[in-house]
């Protein structure tokens, strides 16, 4: 998907090209430096552009930094991120090789987790198109390809989004709605390791009897499906749910949601919602859900 802006430098021959990628990878690296420091260069691969060795560096301690072996990027919206030429409706990500390493502070040890992460890099790829004339983003596919048998895959389309300046931007953030969207997960261990650990904290005690801890949260989560409106999410979709919940915390198998809604849900009906932790946030999905119809699908299937 490569738009004007994009395409009229790469026509341009050489020197436009070759310009492009350095000016539009420094934009994006001057928005980094809060997260952590980044080392790579990128420079014009055909119609990509391309760095490789990414590193971006993350202050503290024991924030794992993030390594790539390739980062690639195209489309119509760097022309419009280097000098507002055309319009940011097009652009393309890929990331090859892509690994998280904790810095303890050891050299032993950070030299020793570097190289157990490289048998467990992901892939992933992405595709958004931005329709100026009717303000609606198209995320037309992310997948995230993780290690053993594991995987995302996302589209989804975004209304009330005007990429047209930074004021607009900013506008936008709080004024856009979710209308459809469409999440397929196979999990053989994904969630374990990237849901759990970073999330159980929140919701179970430090002290006492933990799994009865876990085995009342699911209750509770179960019930809240049960309560979920039918107008919303079919008797199918929540027998589909409360099969996986109850095979927590070690699902299994292939999980899909499909979400439509006319109205849309956007920044202003999901605050109350994001704050409630997860059985109150479960408990306060019927009005988060009116006006939505929510598919689901849960297949279990044993890991590989």
């Amino acid at each position: 998907m490569i738009r004007a802006g994009c395409l009229a430098l790469i026509l341009a021959g050489p020197a436009g090209a070759e310009a492009l990628c350095p000016a539009a990878w420094e934009k994006v690296r001057v928005g980094l430096p809060a997260a952590g420091s980044v080392i790579g260069d990128a420079v014009q691969d055909g119609d990509w552009c391309l760095v490789e060795g990414l590193v971006l560096d993350l202050e503290g301690q024991y924030l794992p930094d993030w390594h790539m072996d390739r980062l690639r990027f195209r489309g119509s919206a760097l022309a419009w991120l280097v000098d507002g030429t055309g319009a940011p409706d097009g652009l393309e990500v890929a990331v090859e090789g892509l690994r998280l390493v904790p810095q303890t502070g050891d050299p032993q040890m950070d030299w020793l987790f570097a190289a157990q992460s490289r048998p467990n890099a992901i892939r992933a790829e992405a595709a958004l198109a931005w329709d100026a004339e009717a303000r609606v983003l198209h995320l037309e596919g992310l997948s995230i390809d993780f290690p053993g048998e594991n995987l995302v895959e996302l589209s989804a389309v975004l209304t009330g989004v005007d990429l047209s300046s930074t004021g607009a931007l900013q506008m936008s953030a709080g004024s856009f709605a979710l209308t459809e969207a469409d999440l397929r997960v196979t999990t053989h261990g994904l969630f374990e390791w990237y849901v759990l650990m970073p999330f159980g904290p929140t919701v179970l005690p430090r002290e006492g009897d933990i799994g009865a801890a876990a085995d009342a949260l699911r209750l509770t989560m179960l019930a809240a499906v049960a309560d979920l409106p039918d107008a919303s999410v079919s008797d199918d979709s929540k027998k589909a749910l409360a099969a996986l919940i109850e095979e927590l915390p070690n699902p299994s198998g292939n999980l899909t949601l499909s979400l439509r809604s006319e109205a849309g849900i956007g920044p202003a009906r999901l605050a109350p919602w994001a704050v409630a932790g997860v059985p109150g946030a479960m408990a306060a999905a019927s009005g988060l859900l009116e006006g939505v119809t929510l598919e689901a699908g849960w297949t279990r299937v044993d890991a590989p």
